[in-house]
């Protein structure tokens, strides 16, 4: 039996035409340092013309410094502990409550491959009803196939952009097919807690669990960044 796949143009979102190239400014320290230069240097002048030049160069400096310390290790600790502190109360599951079903969330090669496996390793012990991969390749679907599992018990689509959309379109395969199962959600730890409360937002019963393959600093450094902006942007929109 085939994976149930279902793959689909992706819906546009005018806000992405914006997200991305924001996205790109706060991941490149020279273009987000030269931004906050200008715009302290703008401010400095406007609202305090009595500095004196040294004192304006000074405030600038300070800045674009402070602005480069979000990139270092340090920063990347601090979000991260933030992050987890974020993540919503867990569902407990009872002894007799139906299997939860794994979802797993687009989120790059090498952290699906750390997802993929862990679902299926689920799914092999019968600590899962079935897996579904929200917002990712077909690629992915089959490496959980691969890995031992029966492909009637895997499905997803490559439809959802977003996390937000993840959750939807998550939500409404397991009202067809699994309606009482709780969601065990298998992401990164970085975005566990913003994708914890998506779900939760949708009614589903949900237990995070984080799984963090072997990144490079700089990558953690991204993944907490862009993690922090989503959950900010989330709090303005009343998602969390």
């Amino acid at each position: 039996m085939p994976i149930e796949w279902i793959d689909c143009k992706p819906i546009s979102l005018v806000w992405f035409s914006w997200r991305e190239p924001l996205l790109y400014v706060l991941f490149t320290p020279w273009l987000l340092s030269l931004f906050a230069g200008l715009l302290i240097t703008a401010l400095t002048v406007v609202l305090s013309i009595r500095l004196s030049w040294l004192n304006r160069s000074l405030i600038v400096i300070s800045a674009v410094l402070s602005v480069n310390i979000i990139y270092s290790p340090l920063a990347t600790q601090w979000l991260s502990v933030w992050l987890s502190s974020q993540l919503p109360q867990t569902f407990e599951r009872a002894e007799d409550a139906p299997r939860p079903v794994a979802v797993l969330l687009g989120r790059g090669a090498k952290i699906g491959r750390a997802t993929s496996r862990k679902a299926a390793q689920l799914l092999n012990d019968h600590k899962v009803e079935a897996v579904y991969v929200s917002g990712d390749r077909l690629s992915t679907a089959q490496r959980v196939v691969k890995l031992g599992a029966p492909a009637e018990r895997v499905a997803g689509d490559s439809c959802a952009r977003t996390t937000w959309q993840n959750a939807t379109r998550t939500n409404a395969w397991l009202q067809r097919n699994h309606p009482e199962a709780p969601v065990l959600l298998i992401t990164d730890p970085w975005q566990l807690p913003r994708a914890a409360h998506a779900f939760a937002g949708q009614g589903l019963k949900v237990m995070p669990m984080a799984i963090s393959p072997q990144l490079n600093s700089r990558t953690r450094n991204r993944l907490a960044l862009r993690e922090t902006a989503g959950t900010l942007l989330y709090r303005l929109q009343g998602r969390m």
